[in-house]
């Protein structure tokens, strides 16, 4: 199945056109009723059942995995660029770069009951320090 899907060049895309385009390619039911998300899992499973190629003309696509071999079914390596982990300081300060001033406030109070600090500390940990991830 081909699904050919016209992307404006816009700062957003429209997910309910594009989920929309899918079904009605696809000979799915169209439910307007469905939250996005839930409509999103539905083509999923639909698609997965499928040998199929989205086409979308007039957009730039990013693709992010973990996995190399991801890159090179998709033929995507053209143009890889590997993201290297980062160390335990430079993932702390990516993570509290990310925080509201409110949160920041909270983490960076150097008590010795911290609790939330203790917390933060944990979640950046837990990204395993992938700049996406944090």
């Amino acid at each position: 199945v081909v699904i050919f899907i016209e992307v404006s060049n816009s700062e957003t895309l429209n997910t309910v056109e594009i989920q929309q385009t899918i079904s009605e390619r696809l000979n799915l039911p169209w439910n307007d009723a469905e939250p996005i998300a839930k409509r999103a899992k539905f083509l999923i499973k639909a698609l997965t059942r499928k040998r199929f190629v989205i086409l979308l003309d007039d957009s730039k696509l990013i693709l992010t995995t973990r996995y190399r071999e991801v890159c090179f079914q998709v033929n995507a390596q053209r143009s890889l660029i590997e993201m290297r982990i980062l160390g335990n300081d430079a993932s702390w300060e990516l993570f509290l770069g990310k925080l509201s001033k409110e949160a920041s406030a909270s983490v960076g109070w150097l008590g010795s009951q911290n609790d939330t600090r203790e917390h933060a500390m944990k979640i950046a940990q837990s990204c395993g320090g992938l700049p996406l991830a944090l």
